[in-house]
């Protein structure tokens, strides 16, 4: 009897154990499945501007910007840029169509007489063709900007968690997704408005009719065909994207940009109540040099794309507001002007806070600097402060003007200036009195 009993026994313990087991082994797989899921999530954001910005990069390859080669690498090592890519010579054929569209709006404007529905579509035009070439000059620059980006992130201080270190590529995607989503919706109010509420139908067909507007450059040389108004069309929704573009792209850098001199200050932030050794000084100096150096080279690649930015929408912002005097011919075109204006709007006044915080940024060591203790105060410390309150860091316009919060009351005074001055010389264009547009 004993040994069946101690063998019973023996049974019983080996399976307590081997349950026992089975949930230990459940918990370390478990672990191992969530360290990994983390370990990826880290390794598909490394916290570099390059990883963050990639996708959106893709999305403008697809209208024929920025023409630059392994956007998707793991590293800006991949980058690169070729003449003979396709990527490129998409590029250049977007920018050929473009100024095919130009000249027939050129066209149009000359025969139509200039006024300021004829001059609209011209500054338009202009403008995107304009910052279509420099994001192929840019694109040249890119590889190399991107490598010296990576250098100055790698001697930053690392992150401490892979939250903290998926935070700029949240910001960006967020931020892309938002502006591309509204500007989608603006452009689909666009066409049900003009389809669906045309008040002078050009055509029986209200489809005809929409093509028929949206090309009327082309058929003003050429009789109507399907094929040219949906020509026109598709160069219409890449312009379209080309003119948001410009402004979704100088947000993203300067969001870069700032990301770059939060990650410094928020370790001076940390440390600047101690007193800290000479060397701890000079390794801040030269990482905000660094920064600084940065900016500037940025600065002077995408200038020119920022001048563009702030130019045009300060030129359409004016002519909104101009046009909203007028009567509006139904309640679909009412709503669609009134939120493509307010998206216009808020579109231009994200650009300018974006941008006027890599100033911001910039300035916030100095503040920091205020809290050093007495015997902290080396002379280290006194060179950061005079670096830090000479240097004026900030993204401008071809030199033109400096992007600063203050700059924000320079514009809007000058939108006011020009809109009572056009109030003056203005009448109301009554787009919709069909009667009217025959004489």
């Amino acid at each position: 009897m004993w040994p069946v009993q101690i063998s019973k026994q023996r049974r019983r313990r080996q399976q307590q154990l081997q349950q026992h087991g089975r949930a230990l082994l459940k918990r370390v797989e478990q672990r191992q499945r969530w360290a990994w899921q983390a370990t990826n999530r880290s390794d598909l954001h490394d916290g570099s501007f390059h990883v963050a910005i990639s996708p959106v990069l893709v999305i403008a390859q697809c209208f024929g910007l920025m023409p630059v080669c392994g956007v998707r690498a793991a590293t800006s090592r991949g980058l690169s840029f070729s003449r003979r890519s396709w990527r490129t010579c998409y590029s250049l054929l977007y920018i050929g169509a473009i100024s095919f569209d130009a000249l027939f709006a050129v066209n149009f404007a000359l025969h139509g007489g200039l006024d300021m529905r004829s001059v609209e579509p011209i500054v338009f035009n202009g403008s995107i063709l304009w910052a279509s070439y420099q994001f192929l000059q840019l694109a040249r620059q890119w590889p190399q900007l991107m490598r010296r980006w990576a250098r100055v992130e790698s001697h930053l201080p690392p992150y401490a968690s892979w939250k903290e270190r998926e935070q700029l590529a949240r910001r960006i995607h967020s931020v892309a997704s938002v502006l591309l989503s509204l500007s989608l919706m603006e452009h689909l109010l666009s066409i049900i408005s003009s389809v669906y509420h045309k008040v002078c139908p050009l055509r029986q067909d209200p489809v005809e009719s929409y093509l028929y507007a949206v090309a009327v450059q082309f058929f003003h040389v050429f009789p109507y065909s399907n094929w040219l108004g949906w020509l026109g069309k598709l160069l219409n929704v890449l312009l379209t994207f080309g003119w948001n573009y410009i402004d979704l792209f100088v947000i993203l850098v300067s969001i870069g940009l700032s990301h770059l001199l939060t990650r410094l200050t928020r370790q001076l932030q940390q440390l600047v109540e101690r007193p800290m050794p000479e060397k701890f000084w000079t390794y801040v100096r030269t990482r905000y040099r660094s920064i600084v150096e940065l900016i500037y080279d940025v600065d002077d690649a995408i200038s020119g794309i920022t001048f563009i930015s702030f130019g045009s929408n300060v030129y359409f912002i004016c002519l909104q507001l101009l046009k909203s005097i007028n009567e509006m011919p139904s309640t679909m075109h009412a709503v669609y002007f009134y939120f493509s204006l307010a998206f216009l709007i808020g579109r231009s006044l994200s650009v300018l806070l974006f941008v006027s915080a890599v100033h911001e940024r910039a300035r916030d060591p100095l503040r920091l600097l205020q809290l050093v203790p007495p015997s902290g105060y080396l002379s280290e410390v006194q060179r950061l402060a005079n670096e830090l309150s000479s240097d004026n860091v900030s993204l401008s316009g071809l030199r033109f003007f400096n992007v600063t919060r203050k700059l924000c009351l320079t514009v809007a005074g000058s939108i006011v200036t020009y809109e009572l001055v056009l109030i003056q010389f203005h009448e109301d264009e009554k787009s919709w009195d069909c009667q009217a547009g025959k004489q």
